[in-house]
């Protein structure tokens, strides 16, 4: 039944059904069908504002602070923006079956709302996004190579080439050779968190070579947003 919640084939069979008149057992069937999705939907998309309300609780004192030094124009713009991040989350959350990707769509969407500065709707969209995406274990790949080189990271605009190789052999894979890590930051790379470094030139094209990426300024943003303060 959750394949359902996710499949367009389903909602295109509702949409069609509700042109006939169904009789037994096809009706039966569609109303199940039906009424698993309604709850299902609704029950994704209550466990995304729970975590809204549990991670904003943290951030009361300041969100009135801001609220009181905003201008009235100011704080109606972002209560806009809020509400219509909070309906692309909602419909994000409906969407997914991770109950750990839809947390981590409402930690997003909090840490986007009670910053100071202005609300990049954009960006918090397309990092609610990146975490319907990427699985627990592809976050945690994420999280260790900004564990060995994050700090190096915040004060610059890039890691140099070198800097970065040698720091990789610090995560917790060494130097192995694994194709699992290819296919983790590969994917990293594709939403633009990572970056492949380009191998030595002194690399015999006969050798075997585990590939080594770079942490970019996007990986770290969407680290930062996805930490939970809870």
């Amino acid at each position: 039944m959750e394949n359902l919640s996710v499949s367009p084939v389903t909602k295109a069979v509702l949409a069609v059904s509700s042109y006939f008149t169904l009789v037994w057992p096809v009706n039966k069937a569609v109303d199940t069908i039906k009424n698993h999705l309604s709850a299902d939907s609704l029950e994704r998309i209550r466990l995304l504002v729970e975590t809204l309300a549990n991670e904003i609780r943290g951030h009361d004192a300041e969100l009135k602070r801001l609220q009181e030094k905003l201008p009235t124009a100011d704080a109606a713009i972002r209560e806009e923006v809020s509400r219509e991040l909070l309906i692309d989350a909602s419909r994000k959350a409906s969407r997914t079956r991770s109950k750990d990707r839809i947390s981590r769509i409402g930690v997003i969407l909090t840490n986007g709302i009670v910053q100071p500065e202005f609300i990049d709707a954009d960006e918090i969209e397309e990092m609610m996004r990146i975490a319907v995406e990427l699985s627990d274990r592809e976050v945690d790949f994420l999280r260790e190579l900004i564990r060995i080189e994050g700090e190096a990271l915040q004060a610059q605009d890039h890691l140099p080439r070198y800097d970065a190789y040698t720091r990789w052999e610090q995560g917790r894979w060494g130097a192995s050779i694994d194709p699992e890590i290819d296919s983790v930051f590969s994917k990293l790379e594709s939403y633009g968190l990572v970056a492949r470094l380009a191998p030595p030139s002194n690399l015999n094209i006969m050798a075997d070579f585990q590939n080594r990426y770079v942490l970019l300024k996007k990986g770290l943003r969407f680290s930062r947003l996805a930490k939970s303060s809870v």
